[in-house]
C-alpha cells in the first residue's frame, strides 16, 4: 500500500517538476522578450531626447512614434511582475527540489532498515531450520531400536538387574 502511495506521490512531484520546468522556461523567454523590448525602448528614448528621429532598421518591431513615460513605466510593470513570477517559480521548484531530496533520504533509509529486517529474519529461519535438524535426529536417536540381548549376554544382565534391585531396597 505504502509503495503504491510512494509511486504515486513521486510521479505526482515527476509532473509538478516538469511543469515548473516548463513555466520557467516560458518566463525566460518572456524575460528575453521583455530585455530586448527594454533595449528598444531605451534606444527609442536616447533618440527622442538628442531630436533626431529614429533610424529604420531591419527590424519592423521599432515603433516611429516616441514612447511616453506611461508606456515605459507600464512596462517597466509587466517586466517587474513576469520578474517575480519567475522568481516564485524558482522558489518552488527548489522547495520542490529539497522535498524530493527529503523523500529519497527516507525511502533509503526505509530501505537499510528492510535490509536489516530481511537479514534477520534469514539468520532466524537458519536457526530455527538447525534447532529442528537437532530434534529430528534426537528423535531418530532415540526411537533406534535398543540392541536385542544375546543368549550370553542375558546372565550377565540379570545378575546386574538383581545386584540393582538389592542395593536400592537396602
Amino acid at each position: 500500500m505504502t509503495n503504491s502511495h510512494d509511486s504515486q506521490e513521486a510521479a505526482h512531484l515527476e509532473k509538478l517538476r516538469s511543469q515548473i520546468s516548463t513555466d520557467i522556461e516560458d518566463m525566460q523567454q518572456k524575460e528575453t522578450s521583455l530585455r530586448e523590448y527594454e533595449q528598444r525602448l531605451r534606444l527609442l528614448v536616447e533618440h527622442a531626447h538628442n531630436s533626431r528621429p529614429p533610424q529604420q532598421t531591419a527590424n519592423q518591431f521599432y515603433s516611429t512614434t516616441t514612447p511616453t513615460s506611461s508606456s515605459v513605466d507600464a512596462e517597466w510593470e509587466k517586466y517587474r511582475r513576469a520578474h517575480a513570477l519567475l522568481e516564485a517559480a524558482r522558489r518552488g521548484l527548489c522547495d520542490d527540489r529539497l522535498a524530493v531530496k527529503d523523500r529519497e533520504e527516507r525511502l533509503q533509509l526505509r530501505e537499510e532498515e528492510v535490509a536489516r529486517r530481511e537479514a534477520w529474519i534469514k539468520v532466524r529461519e537458519q536457526e530455527l531450520e538447525a534447532l529442528t535438524q537437532a530434534r529430528l535426529a534426537e528423535q531418530q536417536i532415540q526411537a533406534a531400536p535398543k540392541p536385542k540381548t544375546s543368549f550370553t549376554a542375558a546372565p550377565f544382565l540379570a545378575a546386574r538387574n538383581l545386584i540393582m534391585r538389592n542395593s536400592s531396597n537396602s
